[in-house]
Order: C-alpha cells, then structure tokens, then sequence
C-alpha cells in the first residue's frame, strides 16, 4: 500500500493524542508543587515541550517494533493500514526523542540526566521488555521519571521521590491490566490490577501520616478516585472481555489525571489541583474520536 500523504488523523491516532493530557498533568502537578503554585514558565514550557516529545515519540516507536503483532491484531491502525509509511514511523519516532534531549539541555543538568533516562527507558520498553514481566514495571518507572522531570525545576531530594511512588505504582497497575486488551483476560490478572491500585493508595495514606502530603482534602479525594477506579475494576472482573478491558484500561489511563489533582489537594493547592483536572475534558472528548492505547 502507499500511504496518503499529509494523513493528520493517523498521526495524531499513531501517537495517542487524548492520552497527552497525562502527561502533561504529571508535569504540571509535579512543577507547581516543586514551585509552591508559583511556576517558572519558562522552564515549564520547556519541561512541557520535552515530555509531548517522549511520549509521542514512544508511541510512535511503539507501534514500529509492533508491525507484526498489530497486521494480525489491529490491522486497523495507521502503520498496518497503510496509512503512514514505516519508514517515516522510525525517523519521526527516533526524531523526537532526539528532540527531547536537545530541548533538556536548555533547562540545567537535572532535566537534562532525567531526559536521557526517560528517553532510554521508552527505548527499552518499546524494544525489549514490553512483552516481559518487567514490562508493567518498567512503564512505571517512565512515568515516574516523567513526574521527577516536572520536579526537576528545584532540587527534588528524597520527599520528592516518595512523592511520586503513587505515580509508579498506579502506572504499573494500569500496565499490568492493559496486556489483555486484544483478548478476554484472567480474573487473576484483574485482582493483581486491584492490589496494585490498593499499594498505591496505600502509599498515599502514608504520604499523609507521614506530613509529606499535610492537607486532608487530598486524602478524601483519593478514597474517592479509588472508589471510581474500584468500581470499573469490578466490571472487568466479572466481564474479563477485551472490549471490558480497554474500557478498564481507557478509564484508569485518564484517571492519571485526577491522580495528579489529588497530590496537588495534598500541598494545599487547590487552584492548582482544579487547574489540572480541567484536562479531563478534552482528554475525555478526543478519546471519544480516537483510540488512546
């Protein structure tokens, strides 16, 4: 086949479009908390610019190391139908993640490592350890070194690290569970979804009695993010069907955000907290147009 040129909605399917709402509320949240609710635009900006750059560019390669599986899978999609060239695929996605590094070396040594590091981890993980049983973990640790980029406008020592963890753990259990997607999957598969989500919750009660997180609103509206999230995990259990599943896993991606507003509540940052659960709405609107995982 030969792919259509200037094809805007198969790229902007090809690197997930809604799910960017996601990662820009890791940055955003992880930033004014570091800032105290007063950002440095300028290197905001540039964090911004340089995670839209690593997440597109992950998906992108995502979907090149998956040609084979997603031409018996998922012929639907842009590389397989034909709509995009595979060998624009590879340079776009290498390309950007080219990018991203250029762009840390404008903001300090700091961002600059943790680029390098994302960059390389979405490498791995694409390439090699995906399919594995490090791949959940791995994923985990992308977006938990992305949440440290959104810090890295301050020194982030150790209380920023144990800030972010909810964020590793709740990315690993989104992981875990997105694996079955394409068929029915095991209920074994969803409980160990479940346990993973009640650790992260877990780690945000502690972030609480430890001081780290010394505002009671955010407590509450995480009870009440795990009573939403439970609820669908509960669904997938007892329909453990694929389209169950991306359901499930649609759900939980964009619950990402209401995570990051729900550490934002913690700090006392209300404004803050509203700010980025805003990009909810068109996170959930785009989703509707296009597929996100």
């Amino acid at each position: 086949m030969t792919a259509k040129p200037l094809d805007l909605r198969a790229w902007l399917q090809l690197v997930r479009l809604p799910a960017v709402f996601s990662v820009w509320s890791n940055i955003l949240a992880a930033h004014l908390i570091a800032t105290h609710g007063s950002p440095d635009l300028t290197v905001l900006w540039l964090q911004l610019g340089i995670t839209t750059a690593i997440y597109w560019g992950g998906m992108v390669l995502n979907d090149c190391f998956d040609l084979v599986e997603d031409q018996r899978q998922r012929p639907h999609r842009p590389l397989p139908a034909g709509r995009i060239s595979v060998t624009a695929a590879w340079g776009i996605g290498l390309g950007l993640l080219g990018i991203a590094v250029v762009m840390s070396t404008m903001a300090g040594p700091r961002l600059l490592w943790l680029t390098v590091l994302l960059a390389l981890a979405v490498l791995v993980y694409d390439a090699w350890l995906k399919h594995g049983p490090a791949g959940p973990l791995l994923m985990g640790l992308c977006r938990y070194l992305n949440w440290l980029m959104g810090l890295a406008v301050a020194p982030i020592g150790m209380t920023g690290g144990v800030l972010a963890l909810p964020i590793l753990l709740y990315t690993t259990s989104v992981t875990v569970l997105s694996r079955s997607e394409t068929t029915t999957t095991t209920k074994a598969r969803v409980i160990v979804t479940a346990l993973l989500l009640v650790l992260a919750a877990v780690t945000l009660v502690v972030l609480h009695v430890s001081g780290i997180q010394s505002h009671a609103a955010g407590l509450a509206a995480s009870a009440a993010l795990a009573v939403f999230i439970g609820r669908h995990l509960a669904l997938a259990y007892r329909m453990p069907t694929s389209d169950r599943v991306q359901t499930s896993v649609k759900t939980m991606l964009f619950g990402m955000i209401p995570l990051d507003a729900v550490l934002l509540l913690g700090q006392g940052l209300w404004t803050a907290a509203i700010a980025v659960a805003t990009l909810m709405v068109p996170a959930r609107l785009l989703g509707r147009w296009m597929y996100v995982t």
